[in-house]
């Protein structure tokens, strides 16, 4: 018998009666000409992208709002983190700490890792 969600909490019902996800990912996803890399590792997704201007379009862009996208990923027991050029920039979801800098930028339930920040708004040198 399958379980049907007809709400937002229902469906948070049926997630939460789940076993734990795992996830084991290697993708390479192409968006409006930007390609990015997305792993998987148990239960953290890592977004890596090549500019932080990239990761604002994909966080403008994307298709849930950040606090039901926070909600159904705690719900599930799992951690997406937005990387630039490797550098860790945010966290949402189970193991993210939403930040009040987050919050007071609009950016939603985020947590901000200031020093990742700074490490993608260095320019690299080739």
């Amino acid at each position: 018998m399958t379980a049907t969600a007809t709400t937002v909490g229902d469906l948070f019902a049926v997630i939460e009666r789940r076993p734990a996800l795992a996830i084991d990912a290697d993708l390479t996803v192409e968006k409006d000409g930007t390609a990015f890399a997305v792993r998987g590792y148990g239960d953290l997704v890592a977004v890596d992208l090549p500019s932080l201007g990239a990761a604002l379009e994909l966080w403008r862009d994307r298709p849930v709002d950040g606090p039901d996208a926070a909600a159904a990923l705690d719900a599930a027991g799992l951690t997406a983190e937005l990387r630039v050029r490797g550098a860790p920039v945010a966290r949402l979801g189970a193991d993210a700490v939403p930040s009040g800098l987050a919050e007071r930028l609009g950016l939603g339930p985020l947590e901000l890792l200031v020093d990742g920040l700074l490490l993608a708004l260095t320019p690299r040198r080739e």
